[in-house]
C-alpha cells in the first residue's frame, strides 16, 4: 500500500508541473476562451461619441439634461468542475501512465489555471455511482486535494455510469458552470442527459485512452479482457476478417461518440497517454477564442 509520504509527493511533483504550465502558456488563453456567468451593471458615465446609443439611461438622461451611458462587465468569476470517472476501464495503462494518472495531470493543470483567473475548482468522482463530491472553492490546498482525490481515492465498484453522473451534475450546479469530464466515454451511448448539462453549462469532453485500445496488434492472437466484467477472451489478429471488425467497431464507436457530443452542442477532446497534452489543449483554446 503506497504510504502518505509517497502521496504527498506524487501530488506536490503534479502540483509544480501543473502550475508551471498553468502560469508559462495557459492563463491568458482560459481566459479568452470560457465566458464568465453574464454580464453586470458597472457604473454610469456621460456618453461620448461612438458609444452605442441602446446604452443610454433615459432617466438619468432627462435629470442631468445630458447623455448618460449604462456600462457593463462581464461577471468573469466562475465555478470550474472536473468530472473524472475513476471506473475500472480507466485503471488501464501499456505505456508510462494509467489513463486514469494521465487524465488527473490534465484536470491538475486546468485547476491551476482556472485558479490563476480567479474561479473556483470542484471535483466529482465516479463510478457505477457518484464516488465523491468536493463543492468548489478557491486555494492551493483545496486543489492540492482535489489533485490527490484524483489520483487515490479508492472506487466502490468496477462499473462507470457516466449518465447519472451527468444527472448529479444537472441536480447539484445551478449557476452556470464550466464542466470538465475526463472518460473513456465507453458506456456513453445516449446524449439526453448531457443535453440537459450542457444547456445550462458550458461542458467539454474528453476521452482518454490508452493507444492499445484504438491500434491493432501486429498480427497473431491476442488476450482482450473486458476491464468491468475482468472477463478475458482471444482473438486472431492475423485474420483479415478479424481486423477488419475491430477496426470498424473502433470507427463506429469513434462516429458514435463525434454524434453525441455535436447534438449536445459540447466540445470534446481526445487523448491518448502516450501523447504530450499541452499541445491539443492549447489548440482547443484557441478554437474557442475564435468562436467567441
Amino acid at each position: 500500500m503506497i504510504s502518505e509520504k509517497e502521496i504527498l509527493k506524487k501530488v506536490l511533483k503534479i502540483e509544480l508541473c501543473a502550475r508551471f504550465l498553468a502560469q508559462q502558456l495557459f492563463t491568458g488563453k482560459y481566459a479568452s476562451s470560457f465566458k464568465g456567468r453574464g454580464i453586470e451593471f458597472s457604473e454610469v458615465r456621460p456618453y461620448m461619441p461612438g458609444d452605442d446609443v441602446r446604452s443610454i439611461d433615459w432617466n438619468i438622461t432627462a435629470r442631468m439634461n445630458a447623455p448618460y451611458i449604462k456600462e457593463f462587465t462581464e461577471e468573469r468569476q466562475l465555478s470550474v468542475v472536473f468530472m473524472l470517472d475513476i471506473g475500472a476501464s480507466m485503471h488501464f495503462g501499456t505505456s508510462q501512465k494509467m489513463k486514469r494518472e494521465y487524465a488527473s495531470e490534465v484536470a491538475s493543470l486546468l485547476a491551476w489555471t482556472s485558479s490563476r483567473n480567479g474561479d473556483k475548482a470542484g471535483l466529482i468522482l465516479f463510478s457505477a455511482g457518484i464516488e465523491k463530491y468536493i463543492p468548489p472553492r478557491k486555494g492551493r490546498f483545496h486543489i492540492m486535494r482535489i489533485i490527490r482525490e484524483m489520483l487515490y481515492a479508492e472506487p466502490s465498484s468496477r462499473g462507470s455510469d457516466i449518465q447519472g453522473a451527468l444527472e448529479f451534475a444537472s441536480r447539484v450546479f445551478r449557476k452556470k458552470s464550466i464542466i470538465f469530464i475526463f472518460s473513456d466515454f465507453f458506456t456513453m451511448d445516449d446524449a439526453r442527459k448531457l443535453r440537459i448539462l450542457s444547456s445550462k453549462h458550458d461542458v467539454i469532453g474528453l476521452r482518454v485512452r490508452d493507444r492499445a485500445e484504438i491500434r491493432l496488434p501486429a498480427s497473431g492472437m491476442a488476450r482482450i479482457k473486458d476491464s468491468v466484467s475482468a472477463r478475458s477472451c482471444f482473438a486472431d489478429f492475423s485474420s483479415y476478417s478479424s481486423r477488419k471488425i475491430f477496426s470498424e467497431r473502433i470507427d463506429a464507436e469513434e462516429r458514435m461518440l463525434d454524434s453525441l457530443f455535436n447534438s449536445a452542442g459540447s466540445d470534446l477532446l481526445k487523448l491518448t497517454t502516450d501523447d504530450d497534452y499541452v499541445p491539443p489543449l492549447l489548440n482547443l483554446f484557441r478554437t474557442r477564442s475564435r468562436r467567441r
